[in-house]
């Protein structure tokens, strides 16, 4: 019977230069479908705003 250790791909650790660009892409990606449903990204940003303004009156309590 093979290991588990056996039977996994080799891999390697990615460099600093890798994950950095794979965050700039993920971050284009990002922005891109916030361009595309910018309809529902401001009702979201509004009902945040609505919450924060509830929350500070004292409106929202925690539940404990």
């Amino acid at each position: 019977m093979l290991s588990f250790h056996c039977t996994m791909a080799n891999w390697k650790k990615t460099t600093h230069e890798e994950r950095l660009a794979k965050e700039r892409q993920a971050e284009r990606l990002r922005q891109q479908r916030i361009k595309n449903y910018l309809a529902k990204y401001e009702q979201k940003y509004k009902e945040k705003k609505n919450y924060g303004k509830k929350k500070d009156k004292g409106n929202i309590l925690t539940v404990d």
